[in-house]
This record gives structure tokens, sequence and C-alpha cells, in this order.
């Protein structure tokens, strides 16, 4: 049987007195700690949280505004196309008129270096002729 005698009435007191030193030195730290570890914790998820929303808004602000710039530079780029192929005939038409202008020009030296080469063959014919009539009656 269990005898209770004074060793176990001082061991009692013992472990008592232990349990409340340990509790004050080592347990209610602890539990302070761990407490505010969690506590942190839950505040950095909470931040992270905050954070990624932050992230993700901005992500979706920044594909609204490229897909805007996107929009507008092909806009720009078509105008400009469409600019370009109105610079593109105006110069065809100048082109066309000013090599339109040298061909007539070109026709009109053309028929005067003709003209005048057919006086100088029919000058030189008769000149021929001339010289070979009188050789031939001379």
């Amino acid at each position: 049987m269990l005898q209770i005698d004074a060793s176990f009435l001082v061991i009692f007191f013992i472990i008592w007195i232990l349990v409340f030193i340990l509790s004050k030195v080592f347990w209610k730290p602890m539990i302070k700690v761990v407490k505010d570890r969690d506590s942190q914790v839950r505040g950095d998820n909470e931040a992270s949280g905050k954070s990624l929303a932050a992230y993700e808004q901005s992500l979706l602000e920044i594909d609204r505004t490229l897909e805007s710039a996107r929009a507008a530079a092909e806009k720009t780029r078509e105008e400009i196309e469409v600019e370009a192929l109105k610079e593109k005939s105006r110069l065809l038409a100048e082109t066309g008129a000013a090599s339109k202008d040298e061909i007539e020009k070109a026709k009109a030296a053309l028929r005067e270096e003709i003209s005048r080469l057919k006086r100088e063959l029919e000058n030189e014919a008769e000149r021929l002729a001339g010289k070979i009539e009188r050789r031939l009656v001379g």
C-alpha cells in the first residue's frame, strides 16, 4: 500500500514549486514568444495577401494600358500607311506626268532631228545626183 509520509509532502511541494517557477520562468515567456510569432506570421500572411492583390491589380492595369497602347499604335500605323499610300500615289502621278513631259520633249527632239537629217540627206542626194550627172554627161 501507499504510505504518505513527510518525504511525500516535501516532494509534492518541491514539484509544485518547480511547476510554479518553470511556468513563470519558462512556459509563460515561451507561450508569449509563440503567440507573438503566430501574430507576426498572421500579419505577414495578411500583408503578403494584400501585396499579392495589389500586384495582380497592377498587372491588370498594365495589361489594360498595354492593350490601349497597342490599339493606339495600330491606329497610328494604319493612318501612316494610308498617308504613305496617298503620298505614293501622288508621287507616281507626278513622276508619270514628268515622264510624259520628258517623253514628249524627246519625241519632239527626235522629230526635229529626223527632219534635219532628211533635209541633209536630200541636199546630199541632190549634190551626189549633180556629181553623177556631170560625170555621166561630161
